[in-house]
């Protein structure tokens, strides 16, 4: 399925709410979740934070997404994104105005959501992981010393990690990784995996540079994608039931 495809299926009007907008955006700040940006008109899956809401509620401010916006973006084009507020699946439709300065660096500069989106969930969804829960993640490339890496959110298909931007071991888009390991629910799981975005951290203050990388697996053994659907069923059931609280 295209993105374009995937859009029309997701943002579909029996799953929009109403007076919901600030609510929702004001929960992906705070969790710093992660959101998944398409761009009207392109197949291209972006990555971005929230960084910033107008108090007014006139606008709100994307982290630059990865990959980059090469072209400039049209004032009035669409902008569709979509995160993970509070266990739900929540989708959001913006227009454009244009890149915005924020702390020294390029942000995206939205108008503020003129629908949002209560998505229908599907099988293959991620989930943040919870503390500690998926240890010992190791990335190792032949040739190259191993990585070590610390798990964002997972998937049945793959997941997000951080790891520090050091400049002896460069990764690039679709770098081969021979060999991944972890250990989730007292299990080790070892396979292949593909580096399908890279996206560089915001430094904080005291935390040493890092980056964001998307990996989808590779290779896995049907018992390791059955340990992994056990996980991700049981966390989502864990985020649902907290969001109710």
């Amino acid at each position: 399925m295209s993105l374009g495809s995937m859009v029309r299926t997701l943002f579909q009007e029996n799953f929009r709410v109403h007076s919901r907008s600030y609510h929702t955006l004001e929960r992906l700040q705070r969790g710093r979740e992660w959101l998944t940006l398409f761009l009207s008109g392109e197949d291209t899956e972006r990555m971005s934070t929230l960084l910033y809401l107008d108090s007014s509620r006139r606008y709100i401010l994307l982290d630059q997404p990865s990959p980059r916006i090469e072209s400039p973006l049209r004032p009035g084009s669409e902008v569709f994104f979509i995160g993970r507020a509070a266990g739900v699946h929540a989708g959001l439709r913006c227009l454009a105005e244009g890149l915005h300065k924020w702390d020294g660096t390029d942000a995206l500069q939205l108008r503020w959501p003129h629908a949002v989106y209560h998505l229908q969930r599907r099988s293959h969804f991620r989930v943040a992981v919870g503390s500690g829960e998926v240890g010992g993640l190791e990335l190792q490339r032949r040739g190259k010393r191993s990585m070590r890496a610390e798990c964002l959110d997972l998937s049945i298909g793959g997941m997000r990690v951080k790891v520090p931007s050091s400049d002896d071991t460069p990764l690039a888009l679709n770098d081969w990784i021979d060999r991944l390991s972890f250990r989730i629910d007292g299990q080790v799981v070892h396979c292949a995996a593909l580096v399908r975005f890279i996206h560089p951290l915001r430094a904080l203050p005291n935390h040493p540079p890092a980056r964001m990388l998307g990996l989808q697996f590779q290779q896995l053994q049907p018992r390791q994608e059955m340990q992994l659907q056990r996980y991700v069923n049981r966390r989502d059931r864990e985020l649902v039931l907290d969001s109710r609280l």
